[in-house]
């Protein structure tokens, strides 16, 4: 059977659709462990960020403070961050690249591996042996807790790699991973204490996580002849979150600036598929046609009411565009393919509402003088393509508008006329009544389906009238010669093939199914255009895939332990 061109424009669409969702998915790498990029072998840095999550300007300043613990032998810790590693699962994925990188001392085994995979929403720690009486699993989970996911969360990359890094130094340098939680020294009591000079105990937040003890031993130690010219220094305030700038005086980072991305695949997607809708629901401006140019099929027939063309395209993805700037540089949200489809979706609903409005406003002014007749030809040609928005724009008031419209044909088509004579009422006969009034050539359209042809009979003079009513989806043409929707289309014939230096061409063959007349139209066939192709890109594609297990870390392993955590 077969299907009506708007069917397999609707299945056109949907296989569209699930194209560019996969393409979607999979625009982003999905890193397997011999792809990330090793930063020993790319300028001998710690920091591997191929997806430039975190800024030029952190990683090289991660890279000078990993440097410094590297050097002094405490720990060599190297950082991952990736958008994607596709179903691997980040718990084995940063097992195995740790040892795949031998990251750490060989003797040691002093490595440390932090692993951030985007889309999963994980945050990895690997530790080597010889770190993991300093820095066992809860400290590496307190680290992550305290210090990366509350700026992750943010998206503020910069401030979580910073401040965990700068936990992980404070831990090997002073014993204390919470360099920003000390607790504050309580104030003296002066009312308790002789007001007497003697020597001043500074007891400052540097101090390691034993401070009251500490404070404790410091006064007891002091001078014994004078124990009790003890005083406290001024307590020092406490250093706030470091920010990427290093400017320690915000708690707050720089998680504001955030832009929120978009999805690029997304807006093209939708591109695509609003000019297809544009087309598909308003039809698109008729071009200036050739004298002897092939003839417009009925389904091409064009509505007068509204055609948005480029202008509606112009004013739908603008109006889109700003929903999407908004909401990725004022709110600081990412703007995914699904934040993306609703975003549109939305815009649709709105502009294709807006444009029912002005159809029923110029229809009232377009149709004012017609029949009846008249009016349901114009209605049928703007019945066929609008309805078709109903189905993926219902809501909110779009059915009702198709609805009311279907109702008005239907008043339109099958209301009694009155008699031209004698001004009674008629009646409309049947299917099987009417063909006895019709002609051969009327039958022949009801036969192609092109035209559905009404007969109304006066019980009163005996006068017949006879109204047509043409299937706006019919893929036939009117003849040229009779003038009946009974023109129909041939197979199309290559009459020479275009080759590189020429132009071909061939002729479609159309047909009056009522008269007769036949008739060739010619058109051209463009010269066929020399392809090339070219395989620089191809060897860039694999600079990582060559690289062995072997690497410039220095031989450690893996001890298996480390902490997940999940946002």
């Amino acid at each position: 059977m077969k299907q009506p061109p708007y069917f397999l424009k609707s299945v056109l669409l949907a296989w569209l659709f699930i194209f560019f969702v996969s393409c979607d998915q999979s625009k982003q790498q999905k890193y397997t462990v011999a792809d990330v990029p090793d930063p020993k072998k790319t300028g001998g840095g710690y920091v591997s960020n191929p997806d430039h999550l975190i800024t030029d300007a952190t990683v090289n300043e991660l890279n000078a403070k990993l440097a410094l613990l590297d050097n002094a032998g405490k720990v060599q810790v190297g950082v991952v961050v990736l958008r994607s590693i596709g179903n691997n699962d980040t718990r084995d994925f940063v097992h195995q690249l740790f040892n795949y990188w031998k990251i750490g001392d060989k003797e040691k085994n002093n490595g440390l591996l932090i692993l951030m995979v985007e889309d999963a929403r994980k945050l990895e720690f690997e530790t080597g042996k010889g770190i993991e009486a300093d820095m066992p699993d809860l400290i590496c989970f307190r680290i992550q807790q305290e210090y990366m996911i509350p700026r992750i969360k943010e998206h503020n990359y910069d401030a979580a790699f910073t401040d965990g890094i700068q936990s992980v130094a404070s831990l090997f340098n002073n014993g204390n991973y919470a360099y920003t939680q000390l607790p504050d020294m309580p104030a003296a009591d002066g009312s308790l204490m002789p007001s007497v000079t003697g020597p001043v105990v500074d007891i400052s937040p540097n101090m390691p996580a034993t401070d009251d003890a500490a404070a404790d031993s410091a006064v007891a130690n002091a001078d014994a002849g004078d124990s009790d010219n003890v005083t406290y220094a001024e307590p020092q305030p406490y250093a706030g979150t470091y920010t990427s700038s290093g400017d320690p005086s915000s708690s707050s980072g720089n998680s504001y600036s955030y832009t929120g991305d978009f999805s690029f695949i997304g807006i093209v997607f939708w591109i695509i598929v609003s000019a297809l809708m544009m087309y598909i629901f308003f039809g698109k401006k008729r071009k200036n046609r050739a004298v002897d140019a092939e003839p417009i099929l009925v389904s091409e027939y064009q509505n007068e009411f509204l055609r948005p063309g480029w202008i509606g395209q112009v004013l739908l993805h603008l109006t889109a565009f700003g929903i999407i700037y908004y909401v990725a540089h004022q709110r600081h949200t990412d703007v995914g393919f699904i934040k993306t489809l609703v975003i549109y979706y939305v815009t649709w609903v709105v502009f294709i509402h807006v444009a029912a409005l002005i159809i029923s406003m110029r229809a009232a002014i377009m149709l004012r003088g017609k029949d009846r007749h008249e009016k349901w030809l114009q209605l049928a040609v703007l019945y066929r393509d609008f309805s078709r928005a109903k189905y993926p724009f219902p809501l909110p008031f779009l059915w009702l508008y198709v609805a009311l419209l279907q109702r008005r044909m239907a008043h339109l088509r099958n209301d009694p006329y009155d008699c031209h004579h004698c001004l009674k009422p008629m009646h409309k006969l049947d299917e099987e009544a009417d063909d006895q009034f019709l002609d051969k050539k009327q039958v022949i359209e009801e036969g192609l389906h092109s035209v559905d042809y009404d007969v109304w009979g006066c019980d009163t003079c005996g006068n017949k009238t006879i109204l047509n009513y043409t299937n706006m989806r019919s893929q036939v043409a009117q003849c040229p010669s009779c003038a009946h929707i009974s023109y129909q289309k041939g197979a199309v014939l290559t009459k020479k093939s275009a080759t590189y230096t020429s132009e071909g061409w061939g002729i479609i063959p159309y047909t009056c199914a009522a008269c007769g007349f036949k008739h060739d139209y010619r058109f051209t066939i463009a010269k066929l255009v020399e392809s090339s192709s070219s395989s620089s890109s191809s060897s860039s594609s694999s600079s990582f895939s060559s690289s062995s297990s072997s690497s410039d870390w220095g031989g450690g392993s893996s001890g298996g332990g480390g902490a997940s955590s999940s946002w």
